[in-house]
């Protein structure tokens, strides 16, 4: 258990927002009739401040109740017609506070994605759909997900390059079930834009605006406050060999504009993809 946190805390050194689903992980393309994708969106944070409604500003929080949070999900899909893209999604998460720690699967999904547009348009629209399921563990000292039936809902969008320019838009919502009979997760709204800056074939740089808006849980029939926290960030996207894309990035909160929760100093990313054949 020990090597596999390890693992992947290396992988989240090299530098994925915390906050957001793998909803927000692929963009706008689409890949092609029977092809196969491998998709690894690995991030590490660490809570360090929670908002406080008496001073409606984030004050920091005690080491011991400070969360670090390792996580990676793992979409693995196939295209079994033109613009269709079925994916399996695992999510990998460990978490430690204190004295207390746990590690394992968190909630799995399955998600379909279908280009919209494309082709001889100047803008590629793909749209998808999720159900997220609780497979996570009842029992750990620390949850690892909130073991609802989720459905997700999303779009991402992605202009021609116009000059060294391409412009991103991810958006996702989920609609968000019971943890029991007297509790119902709040919906989540969350975004991503950037624009990215194209450097020869290979490689480019990027700097993102992301966030998420959620509403209240709805406790014995009473709704609680919503949160909303929003973030901004930069990376690189690098195609090192053949099929193989690896996109380091890091993000920091904007507290200005957030609001409830907790939120982490940064973020730290990395995303691995391969496309084959």
């Amino acid at each position: 258990m020990k090597r596999s946190v390890v693992i992947m805390l290396v992988l989240a050194v090299f530098a994925s927002n915390a906050m957001a689903t793998y909803m927000l992980s692929r963009g706008a393309s689409v890949i092609k009739p029977l092809q196969f994708v491998g998709f690894v969106a690995a991030g590490f944070s660490r809570t360090a401040q929670k908002y406080v409604d008496s001073t409606a500003k984030f004050e920091p929080l005690p080491s011991d109740q400070q969360t670090s949070t390792v996580s990676a999900d793992v979409l693995v899909g196939f295209s079994p017609l033109s613009r269709l893209e079925v994916l399996a999604v695992a999510p990998v998460i460990s978490k430690a506070q204190g004295s207390n720690s746990a590690i394992g699967l968190g909630d799995a999904s399955l998600m379909a994605r279908y280009g919209l547009l494309g082709g001889i348009l100047p803008v590629k629209l793909t749209l998808a759909a999720a159900i997220m399921m609780p497979t996570s563990a009842q029992d750990l000292v620390l949850k690892l997900a909130d073991r609802t039936l989720d459905i997700g809902l999303g779009a991402a969008a992605q202009t021609a390059k116009f000059g060294p320019v391409v412009g991103h838009a991810r958006l996702g919502y989920w609609i968000n079930g019971k943890t029991n009979d007297t509790t119902k997760v709040g919906n989540l709204f969350e975004y991503l834009v950037f624009p990215d800056f194209v450097l020869g074939k290979k490689a480019s740089v990027f700097v993102t605006v992301s966030g998420s808006v959620k509403a209240g849980d709805v406790v014995s029939g009473v709704r609680k406050a919503l949160t909303g926290q929003h973030s901004v960030g930069a990376g690189f996207t690098l195609n090192p060999i053949g099929p193989l894309w690896l996109k380091p990035k890091a993000s920091v909160p904007l507290a200005f504009l957030s609001k409830g929760g907790s939120i982490p100093n940064y973020t730290v990313g990395l995303d691995i993809w391969a496309v084959v054949p």
